[in-house]
């Protein structure tokens, strides 16, 4: 078994950055959704803030690894040009066969498992950079890391709210009784894992970190999925803390992939991405997301003139999942040049 010596690593990036991502974002997440659960007036508000701050800056930050020069262009070039067209084409097809319905139950449940494979590979990550390593056998830990979020899933399935973000959805035909007995198994599982990770943390093999971004993971989704009922409030927790981290990562990713200083064939990406511009690195990012959705809507209020066809929510799920193809792509952690960028052997 690898086990951490006085010479590995302690953190991803350093203190102040791994606490921030590993407390700081699901502590967020979670102060959010007790928020709109106890005032549901306030749901509007929190859901802006998190569309136009993190949401769509979250979606433009992958293509960071694709648009911002000629080379990354070239590399990913059928990602940019064939991919797009057959995402618009599958999206319309959908419409066409179940209008927005069908659209966003696809777009809730690719979500939950594009969440899950995230932070799946956050913490791969974050075990291969600190050397640190889980308690019990991996096959059962890898088990208990799915079998939570599903578990909880299957809760949100199972009750009788079908609505989400304001429209009607098709959720899996998962009977209470089911559902509960996945909610027990889990638990069974998690209160296994937790007494082999206690044991982990006390032989000096996982990381203090890296144990309480596990939490973290199992907690975001029991909250937002089993514990809170109306789906939008859960969705609220788990959509902020993914997108703060997506965002926190692809910034650690840039970072440390341009460490050696601004590179001539990639100069607007290498320099955005030097450590002391992350200010102005996140003001880019945002300023393309102002101009990407902000065409989005006029357009869409221009082309209401001659069709009911909500063209806004199309073309957002177009690039929600396109995001969501590319991603399962471009983060592959075996790649050489996904692990030499986030110094990772």
């Amino acid at each position: 078994m690898q086990t951490a010596t006085a010479t590995s690593p302690l953190y991803m990036r350093n203190a102040g950055f791994d606490r921030l991502f590993v407390l700081g974002i699901p502590a967020v997440a979670l102060m959010a959704g007790a928020l709109v659960v106890n005032r549901p007036d306030f749901l509007l508000l929190v859901l802006t803030l998190d569309l136009a701050l993190l949401g769509y800056h979250h979606v433009i930050s992958t293509y960071t690894r694709l648009l911002f020069d000629l080379k990354s262009a070239r590399q990913h070039w059928t990602l940019l040009l064939p991919l797009p067209l057959a995402v618009i084409a599958a999206v319309l097809a959908l419409d066409a066969a179940g209008g927005v319905a069908a659209i966003t139950t696809v777009y809730m449940h690719w979500q939950f498992y594009h969440y899950t494979r995230q932070s799946e590979g956050i913490n791969k990550a974050y075990g291969m950079k600190t050397r640190s390593v889980q308690g019990g056998h991996p096959a059962f830990n890898r088990l208990t890391f799915y079998l939570v979020p599903v578990a909880a899933f299957m809760a949100l399935s199972a009750r009788p709210d079908s609505v989400f973000l304001g429209v009607e959805v098709w959720k899996l035909p998962v009977p209470m009784w089911l559902a509960h007995a996945a909610l027990a198994t889990a638990g069974a599982c998690l209160l296994w894992w937790l007494v082999n990770q206690v044991r982990a943390l006390r032989a000096g093999t996982l990381g203090g970190l890296h144990f309480a971004y596990l939490c973290s993971h199992y907690v975001i989704y029991v909250v937002a999925y089993a514990a809170i009922s109306d789906i939008t409030q859960g969705w609220i927790v788990i959509n902020i803390w993914h997108n703060a981290q997506y965002i926190a990562f692809v910034w650690l990713f840039n970072s440390n992939r341009f460490k050696g200083g601004v590179e001539r064939e990639q100069l607007a990406i290498s320099w955005l991405s030097q450590g002391r511009n992350w200010p102005v690195y996140l003001l880019a990012c945002l300023a393309i997301t102002g101009v990407v959705y902000g065409g989005l809507g006029a357009a869409s209020a221009w082309f209401t003139q001659f069709t009911t066809v909500p063209l806004v929510l199309i073309c957002y799920q177009v690039l929600n999942f396109h995001h969501y193809i590319v991603d399962s792509l471009i983060w592959k952690l075996r790649k050489p040049a996904v692990q030499a960028s986030l110094h990772i052997a």
